[in-house]
């Protein structure tokens, strides 16, 4: 059996199993857009995200992900359906219960909390072109105004408001950074960059007391680099059981 897909809070999840496990398993987040279905995933379906996951997989990683109502934005009930599925693993497979977590664009937004949340059970995480301020995000978003109000009709649905008291409640909020504790690697492909990405690298980077916070940054054409620089980053956190 290759894969599996099963049903939580009306949300599709999927199960990828490797053919010689190792009892390590990884929770992937995708991006806004980033599907999953009762026969098929956005990370089957697209070239980069399916060597991601055939790596992970060669390397005896059991993954598993969710739709996470098509991006979550970091919202309780996108980090409430994590929490769950995790346990739901964790009950009906055989695997080590401190998992790695692999997130890209707005699901980083979730994964950060979760790493607040689940602290105990996240062994490292790591962070492809992350989102890491909603705040930010939207601010930079609110110059092109048709896809602005899209983008917050989206959030406010995620959220369960309405839109302006879901736009006022981003903006007044404070900001959810990376628990120090958790090993993080961030891969940020240049061309991919937001406005003002290098300086939230920058105050991360700054954190005192953080465990390892390795940021790479890679030319479009190294993307083929990135599936070994997961597995890489993810191994050297499995020492300690």
């Amino acid at each position: 059996m290759e894969q599996r897909t099963f049903q939580s809070e009306g949300q599709w999840n999927i199960v990828y199993y490797p053919v010689k496990p190792s009892g390590f398993s990884v929770l992937i987040i995708g991006d806004q857009n980033h599907f999953v279905e009762e026969e098929n995933s956005y990370w089957l379906q697209h070239p980069g995200r399916l060597q991601i996951l055939d790596r992970l997989k060669e390397c005896g990683y059991m993954v598993f992900s969710s739709n996470f109502y098509k991006s979550g934005w970091g919202s309780q009930k996108a980090v409430e359906l994590a929490k769950k599925i995790y346990f739901i693993m964790m009950k009906n497979e055989i695997l080590n219960s401190k998992i790695h977590i692999l997130a890209e664009g707005t699901g980083a937004l979730t994964a950060v909390k979760l790493m607040d949340n689940m602290k105990e059970h996240i062994r490292s995480v790591v962070l492809i072109n992350p989102c890491l301020s909603l705040k930010a995000h939207l601010k930079k978003e609110k110059e092109n105004k048709f896809f602005y109000k899209t983008q917050l009709k989206e959030i406010s649905r995620a959220y369960g408001m309405k839109e302006e008291r879901c736009e006022q409640f981003i903006i007044s909020s404070e900001e959810t950074w990376p628990n120090k504790e958790i090993p993080l690697k961030i891969i940020q492909v240049v061309e991919s960059m937001e406005k003002g990405q290098t300086d939230l690298y920058r105050r991360l980077e700054q954190q005192s007391e953080r465990a390892e916070t390795d940021i790479t940054y890679l030319l479009p054409e190294k993307r083929y680099k990135i599936p070994l620089q997961i597995q890489q980053f993810f191994k050297k956190y499995e020492s300690s059981l």
